[in-house]
């Protein structure tokens, strides 16, 4: 379980800066809206919450209280999954 958290997060940590400087360059458009509007209010913002939110997740993969139970496994591959489908 603890290696979907830990893809996800490489992934989340990835999308952020490829996002940025895709968006930057205007190679490309964030297809998120709310991740759009994070990122039109602040770019750098936009790019401190990515990596926020991946270092969320790297700290649940560590915290030894951390429980994965149900419904985290099943939402965490479907999350997974839908990341690689964009």
């Amino acid at each position: 379980m603890k290696w979907i958290f830990t893809y996800l997060a490489f992934l989340n940590f990835l999308d952020g800066f490829i996002t940025y400087f895709g968006i930057q360059y205007g190679y490309i458009q964030e297809g998120n809206p709310l991740m759009e509007f994070v990122y039109n209010a602040n770019p750098v913002f936009f790019l401190v919450l990515k990596v926020a939110l991946s270092c969320f997740l790297v700290a649940l993969i560590s915290a030894q209280s951390f429980s994965f139970r149900r419904p985290i496994p099943e939402l965490s591959f479907v999350a997974s999954i839908l990341y690689i489908q964009r």
